[in-house]
C-alpha cells in the first residue's frame, strides 16, 4: 500500500522536482551573486512523500529574496528527491557537492546517515534537518538542527503519556526499522517520568489494525505512545478508539496533519503531541499565519504540517546566520555558524537558536543546541498549544 505523510492521495505540485543532474555553477565560490542552497528530501516516493515541504521551502526562499535577500544577495534553491532510497540520498549529496551549494537546508529524509560523510568531507552544513533520523542529526558534525530533533519528540511523547495518563504505558511502533528504533527513545521519557513500558508492534501495512489495538489494550494501559507514521498511525488511532480506549494517545507531532485529523473526526480528540514548536496551524502566531499564507499562495491545497513549517523556518533562519559574513561556500557558512554572536530569532515558533558555541544541554545529542519540545493537543479538530516548552530529559 502506498503511504504518504500527507495521508491523502498526493496532489501534484506546480513546482517540478529537479532531476539529479548538475546545473549551472552560478556563484559557487563567489562572494557576490546568489547564495546557492539545496533541499534534499523524500519529496515523492511510493513509500513516503512530503511534496508540501518543497512548496514551503520555495515560499520561504521567495519571501527572503523579496525582503532583500542576505546582505543584498538572493538565495537560489534547488531540490533533490531521494525517493526514500539511501542510494538516491547519496546521489543527492554528491549533487550538492558538484553544484557547490553553500548549505543543505530544511530537508527531510530517513537516510541522513548516507548524507553525513559526503557533507562532512565537502564541509557543507545541513541547516534545519527535518528529523528523519534524529540520532544521526543529533550527533554528526554536518548537521545543525534548529530544534530539539525527532529523538526529543519521541522522548517527550513518552514522558507526556505518563504525565497525562499514568505509569503503565504501551508503545506501538510499526514494523519498520526507524519506527522500532524509536521505542527506546520513548522508553527514556516514560522512565524519566516514573512509568514503565510494554511494546506492541503493528504491521507496516494491514487492512485491519484491530488485532494490534486489542493486543495493546490487553495490557490495560494508562497511556499509549505511537512511533508509527502516515496512514498506519491514523488507522491505529481509529482502532484504539473504536475498541474503547479513552486515555491519552501521544506521539511526535508529525503523526498527524489536517487531513488525518479530519479523517479521524472525534477519534482525534485528545491526542497529545510532542513537537518542534508551535503547531503549524496555530495562526495566532503572526509568522505562522505568514507561513500559511505564503505556502497556499503557491499551492492552495498544500497540507500544513510541522515538517513543512520546519523547512520554511530553516530558510528564514539563514539571514540571522549568514548576514555580516562573506559567504562563498559551505565552509564559510560553517564559519558563520561558529561566530554567531546572538541567537537567531525564530519568532516564538521554536526557542531562539543560539548556535553550538556553548555546551549542549545533553552530551548524547551534541548537535542539538536547545533540547526542548512543545506539547500540543487536538481539540475541536485543531492542534492547539497545551503547555510550555520543556526538556523531556530534565529531572
Amino acid at each position: 500500500m502506498r503511504r504518504s505523510l500527507r495521508l491523502v492521495p498526493l496532489l501534484a505540485l506546480v513546482l517540478p522536482l529537479a532531476a539529479c543532474g548538475k546545473e549551472d555553477s552560478g556563484a559557487a565560490g563567489s562572494s557576490d551573486g546568489p547564495i546557492k542552497i539545496m533541499s534534499i528530501a523524500s519529496f515523492e516516493s511510493a513509500t513516503y512523500s512530503v511534496p508540501q515541504l518543497q512548496t514551503a521551502i520555495q515560499a520561504s526562499v521567495d519571501a527572503v529574496n523579496k525582503s532583500g535577500g542576505i546582505d543584498g544577495r538572493k538565495l537560489k534553491v534547488s531540490f533533490c528527491n531521494d525517493k526514500f532510497d539511501p542510494n538516491e540520498t547519496t546521489a543527492c549529496g554528491q549533487r550538492a557537492v558538484s553544484e557547490g551549494v553553500a548549505a543543505v537546508v530544511g530537508g527531510m529524509t530517513p537516510h541522513t546517515g548516507a548524507l553525513a560523510p559526503i557533507l562532512e568531507a565537502a564541509k557543507i552544513p545541513f541547516i534545519g534537518p527535518g528529523g528523519g533520523d534524529g540520532i544521526v542529526e543529533g550527533e554528526k558534525p554536518a548537521f545543525y538542527p534548529i530544534n530539539a530533533g525527532s529523538s526529543a519528540f519521541v522522548i517527550g511523547a513518552g514522558r507526556l503519556a505518563v504525565e497525562r495518563g499514568g505509569p503503565n504505558v504501551v508503545v506501538i511502533p510499526m514494523d519498520v526499522g526507524s519506527s522500532r528504533a524509536a521505542v527506546d527513545l520513548a522508553k527514556q521519557g516514560i522512565e524519566r517520568a516514573g512509568g514503565s513500558m510494554t511494546q506492541v508492534i503493528a504491521p507496516a501495512t494491514s487492512a485491519d489494525f484491530n488485532p494490534t489495538a486489542l493486543k495493546a489494550l490487553d495490557h490495560k494501559p494508562d497511556g499509549i505512545v505511537l512511533t508509527a507514521s502516515g496512514d498506519t498511525a491514523t488507522r491505529i488511532v481509529a482502532a484504539l478508539r473504536e475498541n474503547g480506549f479513552k486515555g491519552p494517545i501521544t506521539g511526535p507531532a508529525s503523526i498527524v496533519n489536517p487531513a488525518s485529523i479530519k479523517a479521524l473526526g472525534n477519534k482525534a480528540e485528545g491526542i497529545v503531541l510532542a513537537g518542534r514548536g508551535l503547531p503549524a496551524s496555530y495562526t495566532e502566531n503572526k509568522m505562522i499565519a505568514e507561513f500559511n499564507t505564503e505556502v497556499h499562495a503557491i499551492d492552495p491545497d498544500a497540507p500544513i504540517d510541522d515538517i513543512s513549517l520546519n523547512g520554511w523556518l530553516s530558510v528564514r533562519a539563514l539571514p540571522g546566520i549568514m548576514s555580516g559574513h562573506v559567504i562563498t561556500d559551505g565552509k564559510s557558512v560553517i564559519d558563520a555558524l561558529a561566530k554567531m554572536s546572538k541567537p537567531v530569532d525564530l519568532f516564538g515558533i521554536y526557542p531562539d537558536y543560539p548556535g553550538l558555541g556553548g555546551t549542549p544541554p545533553h552530551k548524547e545529542f551534541p548537535r542539538v543546541a536547545v533540547f526542548e519540545v512543545q506539547p500540543s493537543t487536538i481539540k475541536d479538530g485543531k492542534i492547539v498549544p497545551d503547555g510550555k516548552f520543556f526538556d523531556p530529559l530534565a529531572g
